[in-house]
């Protein structure tokens, strides 16, 4: 990598160098008002008559790359001003992040006019390209105050009890998202995941309206969830009731005060997130627990890898989770946070503490993996971890109603639904008990699979019915009506290609003969892999685009894995030839191409030569690379 990259004669450069110092106006630790990016922060600018120079701190994955493109520029008022010259970093290639995953580099700009007040730096015009807006030059240190925000999102934190109960019914909600400080450079669709009372998660999303920065989705809710949407990193958290409708504003500058926080050693910043609704009390308290310090980083962090001893006996394991569990909760009551906080966080930690008693052997395995490195899950571990027994289990009961419905409702909640259901966990045996969320999640959860491949009987229904709950089998014929609507509605749409009937060591190159003579791209991926998701959206406008051609072949394998009705309403979405395969061809051509995860590719070549190429998860690296083996 090259020292020092001259995008300017030597001659006026050196001008430019000399010319910075004594006249040069400095500012440090610049307040950054919002980004799309965790991975760049502008920690200090030097300005003068010939240059505005930037020092940039990145922070990335260890041994993953970035780059910085040679058209970036600073934005002031309507004008643009070009990048002249870069140390530390050549642009327009891969820069290797260091073990330390943390870089410094500097970048030269055009001199900005002298009353300039902010300004914003854009990595060129994409919209994955590095974003940073409103870097101030007059010294300000926090954001203003949002205006004009409607009085009833704007609900004061109760002085009591505020956790509600869960809401057992069904409806279709709409949630208005709002978007404090919002750029259109800053993205053109929002995202939001609603976990469900069910266990599963949903996601969708909507397209922004730059004119209101707003983006509207609408969805069907089976009781209460707990969503949390936003844009790029910046999410918000709420609780959104079944069949209403609600407001909700996401304050996207809280990433530029992540930012800052991250600079100066000071706790990660939450987005501000106001919402009106059914559970307005709720949200309200969720935010107001930032300033509440002391209890809203109260968590038991079981999945740091060194939250158990892997060589702990069950009896051990059970005592240190059940000392640690009320060291906590003694911490929140001593707080001084609000009653509604305190009440909150609790909730929250017993919904970890049912699931540290679930997953107890995983626990211990992942610490296990984190004190050995070894995070090659494909690769067994030759150690026997404890394992807990009824009478272990039991000690959770101890602690506290494990049978509690407010246990549904809280930003753990998918963690105790999971756990209440877990497999190896006979909980109703356990604790007794014949009706409420141990029992009645642990029946309705195990036909989750059956909805999700459109396999539920009429006698699956007749056993939710039994239940003393009757939203369980509502829900679920509803959404076995939903499916078969779904299904019907993609009939013709969804073409899912024959797997070819031949031995598994012929599979590969039974898929892609048809196409010999052409340039094939085939993606490992599945419907619930998020990455996967986000590149297909990606990528999906340059097949129509610079990369559309009938030489080029787009081939896609999923596996069963992928629920049925899910698969079938995403695909026809995604142009290109479509494969489901089971889970033994699965293996052999994740063996074959010893594939780390996905979304992963291989590029097949005109002579029917292949490889696999992840760089190609670089989406600008695979729009280059496509279009260079077509030309």
């Amino acid at each position: 990598m090259k020292k020092l990259l001259l995008l300017l004669p030597a001659a006026a450069l050196g001008v430019l160098l000399a010319s910075c110092t004594p006249r040069e106006r400095v500012v440090e630790d610049p307040f950054i008002e919002v980004a799309n990016t965790m991975t760049l922060d502008i920690v200090k600018v030097s300005l003068c008559d010939t240059a505005t120079v930037l020092d940039i701190e990145a922070w990335y994955q260890p041994r993953y790359w970035i780059r910085i493109v040679h058209d970036t520029y600073l934005r002031a008022g309507d004008r643009k001003y070009a990048l002249t010259a870069a140390e530390g970093i050549t642009p327009d290639s891969l820069f290797w992040m260091p073990d330390s995953g943390r870089a410094s580099f500097r970048l030269t700009f055009e001199p900005l006019p002298r009353r300039t007040r902010s300004f914003d730096f854009i990595e060129s015009d994409c919209d994955d390209c590095f974003k940073l807006y409103g870097i101030d030059l007059t010294g300000k240190k926090r954001a203003d105050t949002p205006r004009d925000l409607p009085q009833d999102v704007l609900t004061e934190l109760p002085s009591g009890e505020v956790f509600c109960d869960p809401v057992f019914e069904i409806g279709e909600t709409t949630v208005r998202m709002h978007f404090i400080g919002y750029r259109e450079g800053l993205g053109r669709e929002a995202d939001l995941y609603v976990n469900t009372m069910l266990g599963d998660q949903k996601p969708c999303s909507a397209p922004i309206d730059p004119a209101t920065a707003t983006a509207t989705f609408r969805f069907d809710q089976y009781g209460t969830a707990y969503a949390f949407g936003g844009l790029g990193n910046t999410f918000g958290n709420f609780w959104p009731a079944p069949g209403e409708t609600i407001d909700v504003y996401v304050d996207l500058r809280s990433s530029g005060a992540q930012l800052m926080a991250r600079r100066r050693g000071e706790p990660a910043v939450r987005p501000g997130c106001h919402t009106n609704g059914t559970y307005a009390g709720l949200n309200t308290a969720a935010n107001a627990s930032d300033s509440c310090s002391a209890a809203a980083f109260v968590s038991l962090n079981s999945m740091t890898g060194e939250f158990a001893d892997y060589r702990m006996t069950a009896d051990e394991y059970v005592t240190m989770v059940c000392d640690r569990y009320r060291a906590l909760a003694d911490s929140i009551a001593r707080s001084g946070a609000p009653v509604a906080v305190q009440r909150m966080r609790l909730n929250d930690l017993r919904q970890e503490t049912v699931g540290a008693f679930a997953e107890a052997s995983l626990l211990l395995e992942h610490n296990y993996r984190h004190v050995h490195n070894l995070w090659d899950y494909r690769r067994p571990i030759d150690y026997r971890f404890a394992t807990l027994e009824t009478r272990h289990y039991a000690e959770v009961c101890k602690l506290f109603d494990i049978n509690d419905p407010k246990l549904l409702v809280g930003s753990n909640a998918m963690e105790y639904v999971q756990a209440v259901s877990f497999p190896t966990v006979d909980w109703p045996a356990v604790t007794g008990l014949s009706e409420g969320p141990v029992h009645d999640l642990r029946v309705a959860r195990k036909f989750l699979g059956k909805i999700e491949n459109n396999t539920l009987t009429d006698e699956d229904l007749a056993e939710l019915r039994a239940l003393k709950e009757p939203f369980y089998a509502e829900a679920f014929e509803a959404m076995r009506r939903h499916v078969r609507e779904a299904l019907a509605e993609a009939e013709g749409k969804a073409v899912i290609e024959p797997t070819p009937d031949v031995p598994l060591a012929e599979l590969f190159d039974a898929i892609i003969a048809p196409y010999r003579g052409k340039v094939v791209l085939v993606d490992f991926w599945n419907t619930w892999c998020g990455p996967c998701r986000m590149a297909l959206k990606a990528i999906e406008p340059a097949k129509s685009g610079e990369l559309n051609s009938d030489d080029l072949v787009w081939l896609y394998i999923a596996n069963e894995t992928s629920p049925l009705v899910t698969y079938k309403t995403m695909i026809p979405e995604i142009r290109g030839k479509h494969f489901r395969l089971n889970d033994e061809q699965w293996k052999h051509l994740c063996k074959q191409f010893d594939i780390d995860g996905i979304p992963s590719y291989v590029v097949v070549d005109r002579d029917g030569s292949y490889r696999l190429r992840n760089d190609l998860r670089d989406h600008s690296a695979m729009v280059s690379t496509l279009r260079a083996m077509l030309e």
